[in-house]
């Protein structure tokens, strides 16, 4: 890696208050095989175009868009559905017959495609979700998300942060509580009512837990209105 980058990174983890080790364990535990966006496409058409839209666009608020999506975190976000390190029945059932390569070729087929695009969200509430996406609540011990996710919500490539901005807000908000109730280490009945994968180490809370346990249903219901219109 140039100097430059080094830099860079460290300015990074510096700003969003990451630690180098645990952001470097989070950008490359799940290096990218090199993978064949055709191939891709046809797995798509048989597996995933009627959750998530041939392009990535999804039609059901619950489903998330994956079009332009960067390719780290959905390579990861798919390995961890397929290993079952993130719970979910109906993705650990489409991912059963399919190899790490099939993986790596879903993931940048719809890292390939177009972005998708920002929804309404809600202005009656926008300036107070701004304020909390942008600059935290220091009362609470809440960090800024911009400092992972970007100010405009288009995440980070390198470290494979996910695009946030234009999200669906229904999406948003389920997995913003999934993250809380780990946070919080509620009592739950099933794995895939909490979230944990953005762990760096297995057994140690991941930064996305640890925001979410200080965010109310309120502030879940601005920021995730607030997300789907960021671009």
């Amino acid at each position: 890696m140039k100097p430059a980058k080094k830099s860079t990174l460290a300015k990074f983890a510096l700003a969003t208050g990451i630690g180098f080790a645990s952001l470097s364990a989070y950008a490359f535990t799940y290096p990218v095989p090199a993978y064949d966006i055709e191939a891709g496409k046809k797995i798509v058409d048989v597996n995933c175009a009627a959750c998530h839209g041939a392009n990535g666009v999804s039609v059901a608020p619950a489903q998330p868009n994956l079009g332009g999506q960067n390719v780290k975190y959905l390579y990861k976000q798919l390995v961890d559905f397929k290993t079952k390190a993130r719970r979910n029945g109906i993705m650990e059932a489409q991912l059963a017959g399919l190899t790490q390569q099939d993986l790596a070729n879903l993931a940048g087929y719809y890292a390939s495609q177009d972005p998708w695009t920002p929804g309404y969200g809600n202005k009656a509430t926008a300036a107070q979700a701004s304020k909390l996406y942008l600059g935290g609540d220091k009362t609470r011990g809440v960090i800024p998300c911009a400092g992972c996710h970007d100010p405009k919500g288009m995440g980070n490539a390198f470290a494979g942060f996910p695009r946030l901005g234009g999200q669906h807000a229904t999406y948003l908000a389920t997995q913003l509580k999934l993250f809380r109730a780990a946070g919080r280490e509620d009592e739950v009945s099933m794995d895939s009512e909490v979230r944990t994968n953005d762990a760096a180490k297995k057994g140690e809370k991941g930064m996305m837990q640890m925001v979410a346990a200080r965010l109310s249903d309120n502030d879940i219901k601005i920021l995730s209105e607030f997300l789907s219109a960021v671009h």
